[in-house]
């Protein structure tokens, strides 16, 4: 008796989970979509978009995805643009700074980055929620300490521009393949940030750098950053070596009387063959003429 229930149980069990596989074999899978918001120093809006789903177990990014961003506020939307995930499902919408944006009363901008889906992949939406944020750079130089200011400015809902208190600025350099963090700290009462240009840093030719100032991923005006020259690296002096070769006339003279010596000798021996090729040549048509 209590076999036959057991093997009723697992009867019953096996139906309900082939129902329960067939019922949503056919639902659409739920994707992961990413967004991320990047002011430029030209004023231009960037979203790099990022978008995958969970197949069979396994993270799979979706290729080839079509993606609107939307910017939307109390009165409406206004589409900004859409673009194309590549093979690693990844894009990039930069919106134009001369752009008009529409802002809610707070002053902020709400972006919506969308996914349509379809039949096998269903829909998603990300948000982001930032205020316009403005940097200015300056430099100073006191007793041959140099100094890096920047200014932190965003617009309130009243559209006038306003300095940011205690928000996090950090300090770069570019180089060649990464960039040189060389300091980073809040904004004080006036919103100015500073930090100290790192002594003897060399430049180019002329000493110019490029100083990057960041604000990285803040919660209210996400990732702004500005990007300016600045002259105050050590200029790069390029040494001309001489050139020194066989054939050159700041040759050492051991190198010169060994390299004609050295020539002397081959060309004497070649002389030699030459020489000895003759005579023989010469030999064997007497030899012949004589018999």
């Amino acid at each position: 008796m209590i076999i036959n229930k057991i093997y009723t149980f697992i009867l019953l069990s096996a139906l309900l989970s082939g129902f329960g596989h067939s019922a949503f074999a056919d639902e659409p899978v739920h994707p992961q979509l990413g967004a991320t918001y990047v002011k430029l120093t030209d004023g231009t809006k960037s979203f790099a978009i990022s978008l995958s789903a969970r197949i069979d177990d396994k993270r799979v990014n979706i290729e080839n995805a079509p993606l609107t961003v939307f910017a939307v506020n109390e009165t409406g939307r206004k589409q900004l643009g859409s673009v194309n995930t590549n093979r690693s499902g990844k894009a990039v919408l930069n919106v134009s700074p001369d752009q008009q944006l529409p802002a809610d009363k707070d002053g902020f901008y709400n972006f919506e980055v969308q996914y349509a889906g379809n039949t096998k992949i269903g829909n998603a939406t990300r948000t982001i929620h930032v205020q316009d944020a403005f940097l200015e750079m300056s430099f100073s130089e006191k007793d041959s300490t140099k100094n890096i200011l920047v200014k932190v400015m965003a617009v309130n809902n009243k559209g006038v521009k306003t300095v940011v208190k205690e928000v996090p600025v950090d300090f770069y350099i570019k180089r060649l393949f990464c960039l040189y963090r060389f300091g980073g700290e809040k904004t004080d009462s006036a919103g100015v940030a500073n930090a100290d240009f790192p002594k003897n840093m060399p430049g180019d030719t002329t000493g110019k750098v490029v100083i990057v100032a960041k604000i990285l991923e803040n919660d209210t005006y996400g990732t702004v950053e500005l990007v300016k020259d600045y002259k105050g690296g050590s200029p790069l002096v390029i040494e001309h070596k001489a050139k020194r070769g066989l054939g050159d006339t700041d040759a050492p003279l051991w190198m010169v009387y060994t390299l004609l010596v050295l020539l002397s000798g081959v060309w004497c021996h070649v002389i030699y063959v030459i020489s000895l090729v003759i005579r023989i040549n010469i030999a064997g048509k007497r030899a012949r003429q004589g018999a």
